[in-house]
Formats: C-alpha cells, sequence, structure tokens
C-alpha cells in the first residue's frame, strides 16, 4: 500500500504556509498541529454578512461579496468537519436566520446560483442560471436540509421548511436521475442526517438508503473524467457505507494523489473559471487559494485511509 512520505508532507506544509489564507492556515493547524477550533471560528467570522450569510470568496471561485445558499452549506460542511456542532454560537445562529429569511429561495429549494454573481470575478458555473438552479440546487439543499433536520430547532420554521425540501427531493429522485454536480454527494449526507436525527419513519427512507449504492456506484463508473465524481467524494473512510462496492476505486484514487503531486509542492486544481480569460488576475489568486485547501483535504483523505507515514 502507497502512503504519503513524511519528507513529502513537510513539503505541502511549507508550501501551505508560504500560500494560503488565514483560514486555511487555521485549517491546517487544526487538522495537523494541534491547533484550535476558535482560530477557525475566529477567520469565518471576517466573511460573515449582517445577514447571518457567508460571501466575500468563502468560495474562491466565486467573489460576490453577497450571501448565497451555497456558501452557508460552505461553511457548515467545514464546522461538521473539525467537529464544531454548538449551534448556539453566532456564526451558526447567522446560518440559520440567512436561511430562513433569504430570497434566494425557491419551492424546491434554495438557489444554487444567485443574480448578483454576475457582477463579480467567478468561475463560469456561477454565472446566474434560473433553469440550472432547478437541478444544481439539489446538492445544496439536500446537505443544508439534512444538518438543519439534525441539529435545528424543531420548533422553527426553518425546520418546516426542510422538512418539506426533503420531501420533494426524495420523491424528484424516484422520477429523475438529474441530480446535478452534487446532487448524488448531498443525498448521500441527506441519508446520514435522517439517520442521525431518527427520521426513518417521516420520509421514504428505505428507499433512500437502497437507491444511493446504485447512483454513487453510477456516479463513479460514468462519469470517469468529472473530478467530482472521484470516489473519494463519496466515501469518506474504509467505515463508509459505499466502501466495499468501490473499493478498488477508492484505493486507486488514493494511489492518485500520491503519485500526482508534483515533487517540492501542492495539487494542481483540475479546473478553470472556463469565461475566456475574462479575469485572469483574480482566477490566478483563487488557483492559489484553491491548492491550500486541496492540499489540505487530500491529506485528511490520505490519513482517513492509513495513507500517511508516521501520522
Amino acid at each position: 500500500m502507497k502512503k504519503l512520505s513524511e519528507a513529502a508532507f513537510y513539503e505541502i506544509r511549507n508550501w501551505v504556509y508560504r500560500n494560503a489564507r488565514p483560514l486555511d492556515l487555521a485549517l491546517w493547524q487544526y487538522h495537523f498541529e494541534d491547533g484550535s477550533k476558535e482560530a477557525i471560528l475566529s477567520a469565518l467570522s471576517y466573511y460573515q454578512n449582517s445577514d447571518g450569510g457567508f460571501g466575500n470568496t468563502i468560495d474562491p471561485d466565486n467573489w460576490n461579496p453577497d450571501s448565497t445558499p451555497y456558501n452557508a452549506q460552505i461553511v457548515i460542511k467545514m464546522l461538521r468537519q473539525i467537529d464544531f456542532i454548538d449551534v448556539m454560537h453566532p456564526i451558526y445562529q447567522g446560518i440559520f436566520r440567512y436561511l430562513e429569511n433569504t430570497e434566494h429561495r425557491a419551492e424546491y429549494g434554495w438557489i444554487f446560483t444567485i443574480p448578483s454573481n454576475n457582477d463579480y470575478p467567478h468561475g463560469v458555473w456561477w454565472d446566474y442560471n434560473a433553469e440550472t438552479n432547478k437541478y444544481q440546487s439539489i446538492g445544496v439543499t439536500t446537505s443544508l436540509s439534512g444538518f438543519i433536520l439534525r441539529y435545528g430547532d424543531k420548533e422553527s420554521k426553518l425546520y418546516k421548511m426542510a422538512l418539506s425540501y426533503t420531501e420533494i427531493l426524495i420523491e424528484r429522485l424516484k422520477l429523475t436521475t438529474q441530480c446535478g454536480d452534487m446532487g448524488v454527494s448531498g443525498y448521500c449526507e441527506l441519508l446520514e442526517d435522517i439517520e442521525g436525527a431518527g427520521l426513518m419513519d417521516r420520509f421514504d427512507y428505505g428507499y433512500l438508503r437502497e437507491k444511493l449504492p446504485c447512483l454513487v456506484r453510477d456516479k463513479i463508473n460514468n462519469e470517469k473524467d468529472n473530478f467530482m465524481a472521484n470516489p473519494l467524494e463519496f466515501v469518506l473512510s474504509p467505515n463508509s457505507r459505499f466502501y466495499d462496492e468501490n473499493k478498488a476505486e477508492v484505493e486507486e484514487a488514493l494511489d492518485s494523489i500520491i503519485d500526482q503531486r508534483p515533487a517540492l509542492g501542492v495539487w494542481s486544481i483540475p479546473w478553470e473559471w472556463y469565461n475566456g480569460n475574462k479575469y485572469p488576475k483574480a482566477f490566478a489568486i483563487s488557483e492559489n487559494w484553491w491548492k491550500a485547501f486541496k492540499a489540505i483535504e487530500k491529506l485528511l483523505q490520505l490519513r482517513s485511509f492509513g495513507r500517511l507515514a508516521n501520522k
């Protein structure tokens, strides 16, 4: 079994210290150097808006300062990864307030792109598009709804919204497999949160549990050129319910992480902004931010599967 060497780990560490945003450096220090959750929370506060939501390049590919539902999802996932679930904290309370009151939602869920994205440097996938929102919003809404159902106030309007969206999206899955780029991973998160919240009798849980392994398998097998279909997007550890069926692909993906790292550096990102080089300076900055963030992500993946030497 291949492992990333200790020397390679410290080469990556040096690169991150030289290039990362303060937020990503705080994440590095927490995950690999006994850093504090408080440092991450402090860094996050600079991205939070007065409406409680997040903007201001929390997603390096979208320089819109306005709050978006997807940005809320980013922050929640980041906080869950550090096991910070104090939903009374101002960051969470702000997110809940934003999600309950934002105009950026529809009958099917919180929308993926918002109109003001078009006014700032961004990747082409962040162009506002009402039609693609109908399916690209699935990943955002499933992820957010699951968290709210598991940890939110059951008497709140927001909780009732999450109940409704979850019912809609599970029923929708029976009619179409068009889930957008992040829909399958969103449904995977939703399944875990339905179980964690003890709501198996509230939804068609049996259908979701049986359908998802097929969707994950199809995504991995049929979208090999899509980096968002990487098996490590769905199989987060050897304890994953999806690991056994996809073990060969998972282990190959882990080998590739080790094999593809440039000497003395970190991995490149597998995307561009695809907007005719309209924002070259902004993308150059974004690219470097992403490389630091993705370096942390890849090291955490390697560690989860015992692929870091001496870690």
